[in-house]
């Protein structure tokens, strides 16, 4: 036989339902905010070579902000190959992600979950693209720094058992030569051959100071100081002297790099090297070298113009490794980057031709082999 429910009762069910589905609503919203489900974002690539336990879903951070989460976890195509992580990011954090902004994989604690944390960089690059690539630090694991602490104790261990052979051997020297013994015993008791050497030292000094002198008159002698200083240009000269490869060469004034007799890159600067570091990488191959130039035609101070134009070649150079790794050429190998500074004075790059272009510019030449 059927009970009728009172009202209060069915009311107090009523309730209780309405509050389970609040509850269920309030944990789908909290799930969604945790997967960025509600949120506007954007989505960016970071490649690794070692994700170190990353999996879909975990936390992607921007100077410590939660930010967002990793969307997809893809293997390399080949052995040895990079992991590709998709990364969904709050759009409110766009403009602090920028395209020379760094990824890497931290830890929660010193025991904890593995995030993601992006280093944004410098506030005058342009705001990364939808889809586009992060460039990503190496890991160091922990196993890596323990095999390391290792190899450093068994060093240590040999250089100590080593140090204390050699200081067994000394002392065993040190009472002979004491006692009298042997050649060296016999000089050290000897005053008159100690004088004597002490003589020829004092000597021997004073012949190369005055050799060192007259060297330096010597090179600032004409002609002999066109003998010293051409063999340097030349020495320099010869890397833009390559007949067995390729010449790929992009050439800027120097205004556009750098303001007037200065050394540091501009913002302006800055942003045309991001521009051509892409190309750069596109002409590069595993063999190919890399010169940087720079030239003046300020002939007021041919040793200033020098010394300015080596500085602005320089800054150029580490300016292109720091930001674009110019000088990898993949699996931690290195290509020669060379950085010149030629002054006032115009280079050849052939038995009859010489270097042309704005007398105030700045080239990168990319020599690739051909035989």
């Amino acid at each position: 036989m059927l009970r009728e429910i009172g009202r209060g009762r069915a009311l107090a069910n009523a309730l209780a339902v309405l509050a389970i589905l609040a509850l269920a609503g309030w944990g789908l919203q909290r799930v969604g905010q945790r997967q960025w489900a509600w949120q506007e974002t954007f989505t960016v690539k970071a490649e690794f070579t070692s994700i170190a336990g990353i999996e879909v879903g975990d936390r992607v951070r921007v100077q410590g902000i939660d930010a967002g989460v990793v969307q997809r976890v893809a293997p390399p195509e080949k052995p040895g190959g990079l992991v590709l992580l998709g990364l969904k990011i709050d759009s409110r954090l766009r403009h602090l992600v920028r395209v020379d902004a760094r990824a890497r994989i931290a830890t929660e604690g010193v025991v904890g979950a593995k995030v993601i944390e992006i280093l944004p960089g410098q506030p005058d690059a342009v705001a990364i693209e939808e889809g586009g690539t992060i460039q990503s630090e190496r890991q160091l694991e922990l196993s890596e720094l323990a095999h390391d602490a290792q190899l450093a104790m068994k060093r240590f261990d040999a250089v100590t058992e080593a140090a204390e052979k050699s200081l067994e051997h000394f002392n065993e020297i040190a009472s002979t030569v004491a006692k009298g013994e042997g050649s060296l015993g016999k000089f050290v008791r000897d005053d008159e051959a100690y004088r004597r050497i002490v003589g020829m030292t004092g000597r021997g000094e004073k012949a190369l100071t005055e050799m060192e002198e007259n060297l330096t008159a010597l090179k600032r002698t004409w002609p002999l100081s066109r003998y010293f200083n051409e063999r340097a240009y030349f020495d320099r000269e010869r890397l833009l002297f390559q007949p067995g490869a390729e010449r790929n060469i992009r050439s800027w004034p120097i205004e556009s790099l750098f303001e007037p007799g200065r050394a540091a890159l501009t913002a302006s600067g800055r942003k045309t090297l991001d521009g051509a570091a892409l190309g750069f990488k596109q002409v590069l191959k595993p063999k190919s070298s890399v010169v940087i130039a720079s030239y003046t035609d300020d002939t007021r101070d041919p040793d200033l113009a020098q010394i300015l134009t080596q500085e602005q070649a320089d800054a150029v150079r580490k300016y292109l490794v720091d930001r674009h790794s110019l000088d990898s050429t993949g699996w931690f190998g290195t290509r020669k980057i060379a950085a010149i500074g030629f002054g006032n004075q115009a280079p050849r790059v052939g038995p009859d031709e010489i270097t042309v272009g704005p007398p105030r510019r700045v080239e990168v030449v990319i020599f690739t082999p051909q035989t």
